[in-house]
């Protein structure tokens, strides 16, 4: 039993509305749980809130913004360790790694500024201005343009990979700042979640700078989101109710909307399964089936602890960020998928 548990541990980085009534209720106990619970890696030294994850999977590393900390935490899940740390970082929010020119973007929200940094050494490269007030945020890879997409307030600022430069001509959004965004890879539109304006989803044309907004019925502080763009469907979290709200993204029109763990900060769509994992700060990860396109179901709400918000899934594995509590560290807790 040890070694299945231990060959899972490592998985992940080798390999109000007219919407339709969602059914809520959650899996019988006696079933087994759509994840499990089986790797705690510690992370000594680092305080305050976890924010967003990026992964390097040859070299098995996990890469988090620990927001609260100043600092940019690497780990190796395979010697399940931190193997080094860049601090004096400003508010770091978004992180990126972009395995093609073997880089480390790493948005800081306190100043604006965009750090590169090598993947081998760690050493930084360069760092980029987008201005004081940009508020800088998520960070999105565009393997067509070779560009780096960076949220900012007002819009979406844009960075070249290669070169290391801001590409001047933003793309604007309604105003507010931009919180998680989506690219669709077969087309030309980004998605973002824009709470500052009344929680609205604006939907950006990144060929011709066009934009529309999509409303929320209602719901508010849409933090959150992923995409199912084979089927056409957009997953936006809203904290104010905690919900999981589904968008048809040929119309804009919403197609469901199912209740989901509260303070929600991160949200990842499985495409292997048809499953949604909503990471709710409030203590659960709600794990959401899609029966169809069009009908979804709460499978489970999976306990965590206060504060788990943020996570990377990639695989088999959901890794969510821990924050310091009392005497215990912080930790990344990896959540395996049951095979």
């Amino acid at each position: 039993m040890k070694a299945v548990l231990a060959l899972a541990a490592i998985t992940f980085l080798t390999s109000c509305s007219t919407a339709p009534t969602a059914d809520t209720s959650p899996a019988p106990a006696t079933r087994t749980q759509p994840l499990q619970l089986i790797q705690r890696i510690p992370v000594p030294d680092v305080a305050g809130r976890i924010d967003h994850f990026t992964a390097y999977p040859k070299r098995r590393l996990l890469i988090f913004a620990a927001l609260g900390n100043n600092s940019l935490e690497i780990i190796n899940t395979f010697e399940a360790k931190v193997v080094h740390s860049v601090k004096g970082l400003n508010e770091p929010q978004g992180v990126l790694y972009v395995p093609e020119f073997d880089k480390i973007f790493v948005a800081n929200a306190g100043s604006g500024l965009v750090n590169v940094y090598d993947g081998k050494t760690y050493a930084m490269r360069k760092s980029i201005a987008l201005g004081e007030e940009s508020d800088t945020d998520n960070l999105r890879w565009d393997e067509a343009s070779k560009r780096v997409f960076v949220g900012i307030v007002g819009g979406i600022a844009m960075i070249d990979a290669a070169t290391e430069a801001h590409i001047d001509k933003d793309l604007k959004g309604s105003g507010g700042h931009s919180e998680s965004f989506q690219l669709e890879k077969k087309g030309s539109r980004i998605f973002v979640n824009v709470p500052d304006d009344n929680s609205v989803v604006n939907v950006i044309d990144r060929k011709t700078g066009a934009l529309t907004k999509w409303e929320l019925n209602g719901a508010k502080a849409n933090y959150p989101m992923a995409l199912d763009e084979d089927d056409h469907r957009l997953f936006v979290v809203t904290r104010r109710p905690p919900l999981l709200v589904v968008l048809d993204t040929d119309t804009g029109k919403e197609v469901a909307r199912i209740p989901v763990s509260g303070s929600c900060d991160d949200v990842y769509f499985d495409g292997e399964r048809k499953r949604i994992y909503a990471l709710g700060g409030e203590g659960f990860i709600s794990v959401i089936q899609q029966n169809d396109p069009n009908r979804y179901s709460l499978s489970a709400n999976i306990p965590t602890t206060v504060g788990v918000r943020t996570g990377v899934f990639f695989g088999t594995s959901l890794y969510v960020g821990v924050p310091a509590a009392g005497l215990e560290p912080a930790q990344i807790w990896n959540y395996a998928v049951p095979e």
